[in-house]
């Protein structure tokens, strides 16, 4: 091979070859990208597992705590049940009242 071939090798590759260069630099590019993305997602992973473990950490006593607060949230249920009622049969009487007015 002569000194002249060596110098010139990139000019008499085919027009595949330099297709082929394209698309492997262009794959190249998506690699990074899809990289970077993925080092994203892993740092936003990381942020919401740290907020979970401490909204966990607030929480207190985990079921115990959970029952504590079903409890809770059953009784005020049940009074509000209970208000609810009360209005109905206050609704209820103010209705037959106005009935009454209109047949008068």
């Amino acid at each position: 091979m002569s000194v002249g071939a060596e110098g010139t090798g990139r000019a008499e590759l085919p027009p595949e070859w330099e297709r082929l260069e394209r698309v492997a630099e262009a794959a190249a590019a998506e690699v990074v990208f899809w990289r970077r993305r993925t080092a994203e997602a892993e740092e936003e992973i990381a942020r919401l597992r740290k907020a979970l473990e401490e909204l966990a950490a607030l929480q207190g006593d985990g079921p115990a705590g959970d029952r504590e607060q079903i409890v809770r949230l059953k009784a005020e249920n049940a009074a509000l049940q209970s208000r609810m009622l009360q209005a109905r049969k206050r609704v209820n009487a103010l209705l037959k009242r106005l009935t009454a007015l209109e047949l008068d």
